[in-house]
């Protein structure tokens, strides 16, 4: 019998969701509750983790909790319940200052099963030591090299790959020092060893209990189903009671500090360094100052015109810091301006450059329409029922979460309506803003960080790595060395035993509905465009999407280089600065995008699309703006031009190691798919040269001209083809919406000549990547490995089979052998119908070679393999889950058009379906037999360093292929 108590239930309009909250006097375990209408019923539990070392223990433990618990003694329950659930959520995360494990679905009976699994994990973990030798770290040997091995030693090793992370490291350890945030949370590799196996079931032991955790759930459930399971499951085996752990609070200072950090670079070029301010701000559950940090970040740095923004983009040097803006991931906020891409000549010109723009800001003020645009994208983001990987019940519990852990108000997540309020009476003040700048200038909590290049920076930590590593070998004895190989042997046969997933509750193929969620019905079109009336809470869409197939494999760069500039730039009359302050006044969102769409009869239909959305009330406003920018986008402000191609180069650059698993999957899947080379050609390892001959370009007046020349017949070619107009919102707002837009007058045959004539500018030719056998190489500590084959889309009969092939494959075999024996984040194998090929990959993974060679193993254990009806309806389910997958009202609408461009109808949906659900173990033989074992594998990776066994893989070194 639950003993929760309601505290309070409120109604929130704009959510269409009433928020409860209930408390378990006894313990103080919290409940937060939003009741909805949505198919996905979540549920969360959180603990505050603050450790106070870099040793991973909280990131480790999150891990280990999901590998067996007391009544469910199994070796990887959380794992073995991804493939026996509808879930279409879970996961588990770990924060600077907490830990969390959520999961959702639209199920009821898996709801609860699911739930059992977590409260279980969560409180009464079994904390196995070996589990903590494959999760966390390990000594092994490797021929007779001491090495540490473990998934999270090398997820986070992978993590060091980002230059924002190392200085955002290296910020917190000076302006939260003494505080949790001064370390890392995820765990430092060269502190990773210090945890021990003690240690971590001592801070179990002290951070998760009843009296420390928060329950958040939403959906259409009863919050009086899930606080009985609780109770009996929970609070009826632990009891007591303890103030809830808060992260530290840092010290405010009598006076400003610098520092210097180092972040990892390829090149450690003279161009490469920083400038970044933080300040240390107000508590982030402290609604006013939440939001008079978020003011402060809008009318600073909002927009290209904002008056920092505008100096640091107008310096003729450098670029903003992807750092700038409000932090508000910590129990204090902070707040950060800053340059990157500077000379160390440049840092102190950069330094007069902002606080110049600050101290004018504080005496001249902003725009009030600035201040009431930033506080109607708040409300657009109140209203907007969002759709993606996470669902969205999840995203506004885990906004409301950080409050209730800081103890704070939920509340003030859920309903900003009165606080709104205050902020609209603010901003009406003009010396309102002024002041919250004035603040900032004298807030003597203030680091002024000096950033550092350093091509070092994997290497100094290998070779620190290695040296301790060295000197334990040197130290070892003949037993302590037994030792190590008796651990590691004990560890190779706990990962061969079977999981004896039969004590976990599973759903079947049986529980599932034989027929696919009906699409949404395509309305008619209306004086050219289709809208659709969806339930999407007082949001309004629009869509304006051109046919650019006709142009040549050359243009493709160019047209993602036009989807990059084009926002950017200025539009009609309006320079960019303008532009850009114009738009921000008039919509929330504004993207342009280009895609790649595989056609049944065709082999792609390549699409160019301007969108935009806002509050229903603000149709005009979204018409002109997409009018505006369909009509005349600018590219003749060559200053500007220069500054935003060197930012695109300059970014990609920066971001070699960090983008290195998508460069080798699109190396891999390029020779073989349309769509992929498409991709590849855009935005994959094939653009770097074309990045590189741009950066050239910009260097020259002339140049500047060729690009803009380009641009523009581009542009002339898009908005001479017949637009489709989609159109969303409620009742008739798409129609209404539809009929607000003023494009621009269809002259195909005047574009098609036009291009014909003009050609592509000056554009490098397409570097061909080899069919196999590729190694991208960009230092790092970390390698990324794919394999790939042509196989048929989903109008094939043999769709199904490979999509059951592909979950069978990762879940029976790439996991064991990938992840828990080969240390790799993540390993898996995937059928992509849209692209029509079949990958088997690695993710931060510390091998190359073995893992080929286990790709090629896992073919002949699918072949030979004797597996049982109960491992392929597993993987049969996890199919079904993907495809029911609910998404929002917005979503759904999209989903139906892609589907109806693709050929994918409910024909061809309901053959998948019933293919999937009828999969027998015969059938995936075949299938691997006939695309994968007897087709022609494309292999590339991507090797953080080239001194390691290649497996045959001829090197590209990434920064060659973009010089």
């Amino acid at each position: 019998m639950s003993t929760f108590e309601k505290v309070s239930s409120n109604f929130i309009p704009v959510l269409q969701a009433t928020i409860e909250q209930y408390v378990e006097p006894a313990s103080g375990m919290r409940h937060i509750h939003m009741h909805t209408e949505q198919a996905e019923m979540v549920f969360l539990v959180a603990f505050p983790t603050v450790p106070e070392v870099s040793d991973g223990r909280a990131h480790i433990l999150e891990h280990l909790a999901l590998c067996g618990s007391a009544r469910y003694p199994v070796r990887d329950p959380f794992f073995s319940m991804l493939r026996r659930s509808t879930a279409t959520f879970m996961n588990a995360m770990t924060y600077p200052d907490r830990t969390v494990y959520p999961f959702a679905s639209t199920d009821r009976k898996d709801f609860f099963n699911l739930l059992d699994v977590y409260l279980d994990a969560a409180f009464f973990p079994n904390l196995d030591y070996l589990n903590f030798r494959q999760e966390g770290w390990r000594h092994a040997f490797e021929g007779d090299k001491l090495v540490y091995q473990g998934i999270v030693f090398n997820e986070m090793k992978g993590a060091f790959n980002s230059p924002m992370r190392a200085l955002d490291s290296g910020i917190a350890s000076t302006l939260l020092k003494g505080t949790t945030y001064e370390v890392e949370s995820g765990g430092d590799p060269l502190d990773i060893p210090d945890l021990t196996h003690e240690m971590l079931k001592e801070f179990h032991a002290s951070h998760y209990h009843p009296s420390q955790a928060v329950i958040m759930t939403a959906g259409n459930i009863e919050a009086s189903a899930v606080q009985e399971q609780v109770a009996a499951k929970v609070l009826s085996k632990l009891s007591g009671f303890s103030p809830r752990r808060l992260p530290q609070l840092a010290p405010a200072w009598t006076a400003p500090q610098e520092n210097v950090v180092k972040i990892p670079s390829q090149e450690a070029r003279d161009d490469e360094f920083g400038l970044q301010f933080a300040w240390l701000l107000g508590e982030s559950s402290d609604p006013l100052a939440f939001y008079h940090a978020h003011l402060l970040s809008a009318g600073l740095l909002g927009e290209s015109s904002a008056p920092v923004m505008r100096a640091m983009e107008s310096a003729g040097y450098g670029r903003p810091s992807d750092m700038n803006g409000r932090d508000a991931g910590t129990r204090q906020m902070v707040f950060h301006i800053g340059m990157e891409g500077l000379t160390e000549e440049q840092i102190a010109d950069a330094h007069a450059r902002i606080w110049a723009a600050l101290e004018e800001t504080a005496e001249e003020g902003i725009p009030a329409a600035v201040l009431h645009a930033a506080l109607r994208d708040i409300k657009y983001g109140q209203r907007e029922i969002s759709s993606g990987r996470m669902p969205y019940g999840l995203g506004r519990l885990l906004h409301a979460l950080p409050l209730a852990m800081y103890d704070g108000d939920v509340m003030d997540a859920f309903d900003n309506t009165a606080i709104l309020e205050t902020l609209e009476k603010q901003i009406d003040d003009p010396e309102f803003f002024k002041q919250l700048v004035r603040d900032l200038i004298a807030n003597p909590t203030r680091l002024t960080t000096r950033v550092v290049p350093d091509a070092g920076f994997f290497t100094e930590r290998a070779a620190q790595e290695d040296a301790k590593l060295a000197a334990l070998q040197a130290s070892l004895t003949e037993e302590q060395r037994a030792h190590i190989v008796a651990e590691s042997a004990a560890l190779d046969a706990h990962q061969q035993l079977p999981s004896n997933s039969e004590v976990l509750p599973r759903i079947r193929p049986s529980d599932v509905s034989a027929h696919p969620r009906p699409a949404l019905a395509i309305p008619e079109a209306v004086n050219g465009a289709v809208a659709f009336s969806i339930a999407s809470n007082g949001i309004s869409y629009a869509n304006v999407l051109y046919d650019v197939s006709h142009l040549p494999e050359a243009s493709w760069p160019w047209l993602r280089l036009y989807t990059d500039l084009a926002p950017e730039l200025g539009v009609g009359e309006m320079s960019f600065d303008d532009a850009s302050a114009w738009r921000q006044s008039m919509v929330p969102s504004f993207h342009i995008g280009l895609e790649a769409i595989p056609r049944p009869q065709q082999t792609m239909r390549v699409e160019l699309s301007f969108s935009a959305s806002g509050l229903r009330e603000e149709h005009e406003a979204i018409a002109a703006v997409l009018s505006a920018w369909i009509a005349k986008p600018r590219f003749d402000e060559e200053e500007r031009l220069a500054f935003l191609i060197e930012s695109l180069v300059q970014d990609k650059l920066s971001s070699l190691a960090e983008s290195g698993s998508r460069y080798a999957m699109l190396a891999s899947t390029a020779p073989l798919s349309p769509t992929r080379r498409f991709d590849d050609i855009i935005g994959g390892p094939a653009a770097l040269p074309f990045y590189r001959r741009l950066q050239q370009l910009s260097k020259t007046s002339e140049g500047l001209q060729e690009i803009a020349r380009e641009l523009d017949a581009l542009h002339a070619h898009i908005i001479a083809q017949p637009p489709t107009v989609l159109c969303a919102g409620l009742d008739q707002d798409g129609v209404i919406l539809a009929g607000l837009l003023d494009l621009p007058k269809v002259d195909a045959a005047a574009a098609r000549e036009e291009v014909v004539e003009e050609g592509a500018v000056n554009a490098p030719p397409v570097v061909p990547m080899p069919l196999a056998n590729t190694a991208l190489h960009a230092t790092s500590q970390i390698n990324h490995c794919f394999v790939s084959w042509t196989v048929p889309g989903v109008h094939s009969p043999d769709a199904a089979a490979l999509a059951v092939a592909a979950e069978l494959m990762t879940n029976q075999v790439l996991h064991t052998a990938l992840r828990e024996k080969g240390g790799a984040y993540g390993g898996s194998a995937s059928y992509a119908a849209g692209a029509g090929t079949f990958t088997l990959s690695s993710y931060r993974d510390p091998r190359l070679a073995g893992t080929y060679a286990d790709f090629d193993l896992t073919l002949t254990q699918i072949l030979d393999g004797d597996f049982s009806q109960e491992q392929v309806e597993e993987a049969i389910i996890c199919v079904i889950k993907g495809l029911d997958k609910p998404h929002s009202p917005y979503a759904e609408a999209l989903t139906a058009w892609n589907m109806q461009q693709r050929g994918t109808t409910e024909a061809v949906r309901q053959q998948f379906r019933t293919g999937v659900l009828t999969c027998t173990l015969e059938q995936i033989k075949a299938v691997t037999r006939t695309w994968l074992k007897d087709g022609q594998p494309s292999r590339a990776a991507f090797a953080g360093n080239t001194t390691q066994d290649l497996a045959g893989l001829e090197v590209v070194d990434l920064l060659a292929l973009a010089s």
